[in-house]
């Protein structure tokens, strides 16, 4: 059970690094040393309906609302805009958060979407460039074939411990633990809370999926 627990995580970090040009070699001591450098949002049971409504930080990328709606199987209308420092605008996009059993050992807290296998599409680019970096194991290690549709789990969560709403992000180049509470009008110790994996906070690395406990109040714009 343990081994297929690392392997599955070892498949998300080994994505991650496609994804962001980083070759394995050079980040290998870091992994060594924190094999459980991020984890999703566990939960006890299996479960038919959402256990609650949460959010995950979209990049546009020039899409409209609505294909941003399609792409990750959400209501165009719970899709709030968001403001970062630099003044980009992205999307905080409303979804559905279900309890689901990922492997054999764990049950954790996702978002389902379904997407069609475009060609040339890799794991990394389908996280990326369509997910925002919030996609979970990609095609599960299978071959991907255009035309091929897969489901997408992408990471959500839900805590009696945060009165706030909870944002599934996934880091980026510039990100600090303080950039990212001043982002969402948290604090670097609620972070901290939700993301006990999380064992420095002085050092994030881009593409880590990150909850985030969000102050409701205002969050239809934060400048």
């Amino acid at each position: 059970m343990a081994k297929q627990s690392f392997l599955f995580f070892l498949i998300l970090f080994l994505q991650h690094l496609e994804t962001h040009g980083t070759s394995p070699d050079s980040q290998r001591t870091s992994f060594l040393a924190s094999t459980a450098q991020w984890q999703p949002m566990q939960c006890s049971a299996m479960s038919i309906n959402p256990l609650c409504s949460s959010f995950l930080y979209v990049t546009p990328q020039g899409r409209t609302l609505p294909e941003i709606a399609t792409i990750f199987s959400a209501n165009a209308s719970l899709i709030k805009p968001i403001r970062r420092l630099s003044g980009v605008e992205d999307f905080l996009v409303g979804v559905p958060c279900k309890c689901e059993k990922i492997n054999d050992s764990m049950t954790a807290l996702f978002h389902d979407a379904t997407y069609e296998v475009k060609v040339g599409d890799t794991p990394g680019a389908i996280n990326v460039n369509t997910f925002s970096g919030l996609a979970m194991d990609v095609g599960g290690g299978r071959l991907l074939n255009a035309s091929d549709r897969i489901i997408v789990h992408l990471p959500c969560g839900c805590s009696s411990a945060a009165s706030e709403m909870v944002v599934s992000y996934a880091a980026q180049g510039e990100d600090d633990l303080r950039s990212i509470a001043r982002l969402f009008r948290s604090s670097p110790q609620d972070i901290l809370k939700l993301n006990p994996s999380l064992s420095s906070p002085e050092f994030i690395q881009p593409g880590w999926i990150l909850f985030v406990p969000m102050r409701t109040a205002g969050f239809d714009r934060i400048e």
